[in-house]
């Protein structure tokens, strides 16, 4: 019924474009879509959102045009378009530091095919007699004809699988409309009545989609439309008191120059340097001058723009607000006193002319500080120094972690060890902390690998369970990629099973 609907409307909008005899013609053009979606799903800004990239497509059909005043300026413009919209995914998984599941990489498309109906409110702003701008917008309507997803999935071996599924199309959960509807804009430029080329952009106002969550879901679009005019307008007959052969704007009848395109303030005549004295008059055509001297410029030694009879610095480029004169550097910062928010220090182009601020006052600017605000030395590049009882204890609290054998599950042991390092990071909120994993060499590669990344990660869980935020540690596993002893002896490998901890601001 929804469809019947929709065809009996482009019916009745077609066949009086063609009873009024205005003009129709076809046209299309490439375009990328992308799918506003807002919802309440935790983690979908920070994990899920960034993940999506636009869809390339393209939109092609008929166009028509009902003028509405006698100068043509407005006028209405429904089209009927075969346009696809959607999006895509790709998300990459690192499985050492997730350890979810073998998966490597996930990519995605959802692809849909609609017949749409634009209807645009135009208004032409004549720029010569055959071009003009065009400015507009308007609602449509959009009937969905077919759909469909395709995904490929890659584990960490790198073997691929793929498939593509059609899209349930209704009104119950997980399903896509049938219809929908929404804005759109055009802008562009009209060509004598039978070429038109505009930017589009259109955004749906009506959810495409009903999701088993609370969201909304919205198609933008961006893109490019050319379209060919296969009828002309009959309000584009030029009478022949309107002629203009040059395509100038000023009628033959009152054009100086007939054959060549000019302006209306030299009568028609070309002027090349644009400075109102027709090329047939000006001894300086292609140099902007005064009437004075008959188009040319006034004498500018200096080039700095001003005339030497205004300029009292005629010989050094300078500045109108200084009479042609440069501006001064009271300071001698390089940054002249008219740019200069502290004219009298010396400073820099970056803080328009003042010095670098120096937040925690321990003597380094901002700008070389790598901890602005925490005084520091400059040993450090402005941190503080790490105290060495401080090191002393976090290297301690390495040495007593103790982990069940090919286990992440840290001993209960090592508990009053990682509580003492928790109270060091909790007394010092800016301070960072790496922690490392390492294994000897018994065993596969991939296994150490997995095996040292889950023991850092336990150890930076366990952390933040005791209040320590989580972007100030990384965990890291290198597997057996770092000895610190020979893997030939008991004792190297039982020195190479280790935890490190790398503290830094």
């Amino acid at each position: 019924m929804k469809k019947a609907y929709l065809l009996l409307v482009f019916n009745l909008v077609f066949f009086n474009v063609i009873y009024a005899q205005m003009k129709w013609g076809i046209g299309g053009g490439p375009h990328h879509t992308t799918v506003i979606e807002k919802n309440n799903l935790q983690g979908w800004d920070q994990q899920y959102k960034g993940n999506f990239t636009p869809l390339g497509g393209f939109h092609a059909g008929i166009f028509s045009e009902i003028n509405l005043s006698k100068n043509t300026n407005w006028a209405v413009q429904p089209a009927l378009l075969y346009t696809n919209k959607g999006r895509k995914f790709s998300k990459s998984y690192d499985s050492t530091k997730s350890f979810i599941n073998d998966t490597s990489a996930i990519n995605a498309s959802w692809k849909i095919n609609y017949l749409e109906l634009p209807v645009n409110l135009v208004y032409r702003i004549p720029l010569t007699t055959k071009v003009r701008f065009i400015l507009g917008g308007g609602p449509y309507v959009s009937l969905q004809l077919n759909s469909k997803t395709a995904y490929e999935i890659v584990n960490a071996s790198g073997e691929r699988e793929t498939f593509n599924d059609k899209m349930a199309t209704g009104d119950a959960v997980n399903t896509y409309q049938k219809l929908h509807w929404g804005i759109n804009a055009l802008a562009g430029l009209d060509f004598n009545d039978r070429l038109m080329l505009s930017a589009n952009y259109s955004r749906s106002m009506s959810d495409f989609y009903t999701a088993g969550y609370e969201g909304s879901f919205k198609h933008q679009l961006w893109g490019g439309t050319v379209v060919i005019w296969l009828t002309a307008s009959k309000t584009t007959k030029i009478k022949a008191n309107q002629k203009d052969s040059d395509g100038d704007g000023v009628p033959d009848k009152m054009d100086k120059c007939p054959t060549e395109m000019g302006t209306a303030a030299t009568n028609g005549c070309p002027d090349t340097d644009g400075d109102g004295i027709p090329d047939n008059e000006d001894k300086c055509p292609d140099v902007t001058g005064i009437s004075s001297l008959v188009g040319c410029p006034a004498p500018d030694r200096d080039k700095d723009g001003i005339a030497d009879n205004e300029d009292k610095c005629p010989d050094v480029a300078g500045i109108a607000r200084y009479n042609g004169c440069p501006a001064p550097d009271s300071d001698g910062d390089g940054v002249t006193d008219d740019k200069d928010n502290c004219p009298g220090i010396a400073g820099t182009a970056k803080y328009n002319g003042c010095p670098a601020p120096d937040t925690d006052g321990d003597g380094i600017d901002d700008d070389n500080d790598r901890c602005p605000l925490k005084a520091g030395t400059k040993e450090n590049n402005g941190c503080p120094g790490i105290g060495k009882d401080m090191l002393d204890d976090i290297n301690k609290a390495a040495r007593s972690i103790l982990f069940d054998v090919n286990s992440d599950n840290i001993k209960a042991s090592s508990y009053s060890a990682l509580d003492k390092l928790a109270g060091i990071l909790l007394t010092d909120t800016e301070l960072k902390l790496d922690i490392e994993g390492h294994t000897d060499n018994t065993g596969s590669v991939r296994l150490n690998q997995v095996l040292s990344g889950r023991r850092a990660l336990a150890i930076k869980t366990y952390l933040v369970k005791k209040g320590i935020a989580a972007e100030r540690l990384t965990a890291s596993g290198f597997g057996s990629e770092h000895p610190i002893a020979s893997n030939s002896t008991e004792e190297g490998r039982s020195k190479n099973r280790r935890v490190e901890f790398k503290v830094k601001y």
